[in-house]
């Protein structure tokens, strides 16, 4: 009777290539293999700059992509106007989503805006939004929006330009400036604004 536990001439010739390639580490010649995976590169740190001005800010109740608006109120007021004495505040640049807290640089910019405004002119500051309605997750609408906003820059004008006799009024969506196409996201924008009006 063949003994099991005797080792057969197969299984120590297995054996033998075993010992041999874990000594040599070499592989039979037909062997397929992997090529190495190439070195992991380091990635460089954030710095705490660019996570501010990239994160992605979640609020339990509205999530948001919060934008550095100091990088952009350089551009508030580029938008012309049909008549000469109106200056168009785009509140897409001026606010964060139905938000009325102006940016820290925004004062600085108001005031270089109505620099040419006369001395001691009647200034009507009215707030206006697009017509899609505020999310239910707020505790306000478009109208109380539009006054908030035009509040805001009342108040940069009250200490920047206190000679200004100041009229304030927020119009909601009463006072599209252009027709709104769902389409043409362009158009809702344009109606998001305040806008000062002063008499030469």
């Amino acid at each position: 009777m063949h003994d099991a536990r005797r080792p057969t001439s197969l299984g120590v010739l297995s054996a033998g290539c075993i010992v041999a390639f874990c000594m040599t580490g070499a592989l039979p010649a037909d062997a397929e293999y992997a090529s190495p995976l190439p070195e992991a590169t380091e990635q460089p740190e954030l710095s705490g700059e660019s996570w501010d001005s990239a994160v992605l800010a979640h609020n339990p109740e509205h999530a948001i992509i919060r934008y550095d608006l100091d990088r952009f109120v350089e551009h508030l007021g580029d938008r012309e106007s049909e008549e000469d004495n109106v200056i168009v505040l785009e509140t897409d640049i001026l606010f964060e989503a139905n938000s009325w807290e102006l940016p820290d640089s925004a004062a600085d910019k108001i005031e270089e805006l109505v620099a040419d405004v006369p001395d001691g002119a009647a200034v009507e500051i009215t707030g206006h939004t697009d017509s899609r309605p505020v999310n239910d997750s707020f505790d306000f609408d478009n109208q109380e929006l539009s006054e908030k906003r035009a509040d805001a820059v009342a108040a940069v004008l009250e200490t920047e330009r206190s000679d200004f006799e100041l009229s304030v009024e927020g119009l909601g969506d009463s006072e599209p400036a252009e027709t709104e196409d769902p389409e043409e996201p362009g158009t809702l924008a344009a109606n998001r604004r305040v806008e000062i009006y002063y008499e030469d």
